[in-house]
């Protein structure tokens, strides 16, 4: 496993699995860290389980604010790797912010992943979503929605209680079904 964190180049190779850590940043605790923490540990105990998985964090460590060419640079490597992704991991945590471009990115994204993994795409689709955040029906609600359009009434593992150390494990659960998935082709 290896993690690629904002603005370092994505230098993405080939047959690789990449996931990408979509979700609040500005006004939000560092959940990221905590998720790479706990992938880390577990890449660490089981050597060699998650070769092949490439985690994409948008959270630089410092992030100039007042820098639009930083705001550039930085939308431009977040959209880049949202298009590069496998495996769309978006996680809504609470704090004063409703998140906006989040919600935007969990449309977006539901759609294309969809799109592009049009027979496995359930399995590629975590969202965790904490229960003190305050547009969780909303988000519940949408990706309902998107997945009965698609004619599919199964929905992904929404974690009402958003927990680093559960969304690590379920990127884990993804990554396993899509390695699987790409050997198997």
């Amino acid at each position: 496993m290896r993690v690629v964190t904002a603005p370092d180049p994505l230098g993405i190779a080939g047959g690789e699995i990449i996931c990408f850590l979509a979700g609040g940043i500005t006004g939000c605790p560092d959940w990221q860290s905590k998720v790479i923490e706990n992938l880390e540990i577990h890449d660490k105990t089981f050597p060699e389980q998650l070769d092949g998985l490439v985690v994409l964090n948008p959270r630089r460590k410092n992030f100039p604010i007042d820098d639009p060419d930083a705001a550039m640079e930085q939308i431009t490597w977040e959209f880049n790797g949202l298009q590069k992704m496998d495996l769309f991991s978006m996680y809504f945590t609470d704090g004063p912010s409703d998140q906006p471009i989040c919600m935007y990115e969990l449309g977006r994204n539901l759609c294309r992943m969809m799109q592009r993994f049009p027979n496995d795409y359930p399995e590629r689709i975590l969202i965790s979503c904490d229960p003190e955040y305050r547009r969780a029906q909303d988000v519940k609600i949408q990706t309902i929605l998107a997945f009965a359009e698609k004619g599919n009434l199964w929905k992904p593992d929404l974690i009402e209680k958003a927990d680093p150390l559960m969304h690590a494990y379920q990127i884990i659960r993804q990554f396993k079904i899509a390695k699987i998935t790409k050997e198997s082709k």
